[in-house]
């Protein structure tokens, strides 16, 4: 899912700067931290990077970073398999049903609002939606300096607390802007410089479901990645601290491809008037509008590739049963598969978007892995180990950063393979 937030920057403390065309903060806080000149830590997420996909072609600076690094065979998103959901999951170590983000479109009861992403979200901007501390949050709380080049939810106030210095998204600023961004932070003075920075990239995610997993569009993005890699990697080189900066790259989820012909019509089932479809494809969020139990009975088995759970009832390895968000109904499309209405799919056009890709289904699907590669003197050399599930990072990054951590659902064990200590 792409994000699409063209807001103006609103920072945590005084700042004097100038908005240039691709909106770079040039900042310092109006008050000096305790902090030292402490091994930064570099997040980078590549929203729809698959985990094979450093397998499609020639990727010399993925190589360099997983060579003197570590590598999971693919990093495990949280259900749904969503960007929002998993980027929260990802830096606050909490299953969607404890951090609040349960989808990328949800409905509150209690607050009677929508939560969704795009461009203008006025709730994405709402601290109120978040119910667990994401790393930022946590160095901040303990004297250390974050700063992020975007990421989901950043931008908002959460637990009373932004980082440092961050920016509102706005998909038109650059990949180069964003790498250049991050080197100046680290340029600053010892004392201001920050220990966690965080950045962003939707583009794979573009064009992943644009064109499909193994499309030669896809391959073309690896390579603009790769080139974008190369450039942080050449920036912390010619300031020499290549090898003092740990970089963690990781995916939110991967991609399955999907097509026309392979359409779930829930109006084939039930009447479309008695519910309110929260959200949609490939997790069906239903409200009846009535009772519960007749909608629920007529999807339950209404279609072989359709799996329907009312609401305390999925699977528990969903972990998708207690946030008061869950509707009543969830129907999750199997891997390949859509769900739609026959009057929408045959308007317009419409069946045309869905030949490509999408993402969001069980984790348990290979395709829907992403990555997750270490690389600086917090991580083991040469390294590739298991599959490695995205809530367990938290822990690890507050280990690398020596922050206690929040209350989490992650384990350190599970990490502590990549690591030196």
């Amino acid at each position: 899912m792409k994000l699409e937030f063209k807001l103006p920057i609103i920072p945590r403390r005084l700042f004097v700067f100038t908005v240039f065309s691709i909106l770079l903060l040039s900042a310092c806080p109006s008050e000096e931290k305790s902090a030292d000149a402490k091994t930064p830590l570099i997040l980078i997420s590549m929203d729809g990077f698959r985990w094979d996909y450093f397998d499609k072609t020639d990727t010399p600076n993925f190589d360099e970073l997983i060579q003197l690094g570590s590598q999971a065979r693919a990093l495990i998103p949280v259900f749904p398999s969503k960007t929002f959901p998993n980027h929260i999951s990802i830096v606050t170590g909490r299953y969607p049903e404890n951090h609040g983000i349960i989808a990328n479109t949800m409905y509150d009861p209690v607050f009677d609002e929508y939560y969704y992403i795009g461009q203008g979200s006025k709730p994405v901007l709402d601290g109120k939606w978040y119910e667990a501390e994401p790393i930022w949050v946590t160095a901040e709380k303990q004297d250390q300096t974050a700063m992020t080049m975007f990421w989901p939810a950043s931008e908002a106030e959460i637990l009373g607390i932004r980082p440092t210095e961050y920016f509102v998204y706005d998909g038109s600023i650059s990949h180069n802007a964003r790498v250049d961004q991050i080197l100046k932070w680290l340029d600053y003075a010892p004392s201001k410089r920050p220990q966690f920075v965080s950045t962003y990239f939707s583009h794979m995610d573009d064009v992943g479901h644009d064109h499909g997993p193994d499309s030669e569009e896809v391959i073309a993005g690896i390579q603009e990645m790769d080139r974008t890699i190369g450039r942080l990697i050449g920036g912390l080189k010619s300031r020499d601290m290549f090898k003092n900066t740990n970089i963690i790259l990781v995916t939110d989820h991967g991609m399955a491809s999907t097509s026309p012909d392979s359409m779930i019509f829930l109006d084939d089932y039930i009447d479309m008037d008695n519910v309110t479809m929260v959200d949609w494809t490939p997790v069906a969020s239903i409200l009846p509008k009535g009772n519960v139990d007749p909608i629920y009975v007529k999807l339950k088995n209404a279609h072989p590739k359709l799996s329907v759970y009312k609401k305390g009832e999925a699977p528990a390895q969903l972990h998708y049963n207690t946030h008061r968000r869950i509707q009543p109904i969830t129907a999750v499309a199997h891997e390949h598969w859509s769900i739609s209405t026959r009057v929408h799919f045959n308007e317009n056009n419409n069946s045309e978007r869905y030949n490509g890709a999408t993402h969001g289904y069980d984790p348990i699907y290979k395709s829907m892995g992403g990555i997750f590669v270490g690389y600086g003197p917090a991580f083991k050399s040469g390294i590739k180990g298991p599959g490695l599930t995205n809530i367990h990072l938290y822990e690890m990054m507050c280990r690398i950063l020596g922050l206690v951590p929040a209350e989490n659902d992650g384990s350190l064990d599970s990490t502590q393979i990549f690591l030196t200590n």
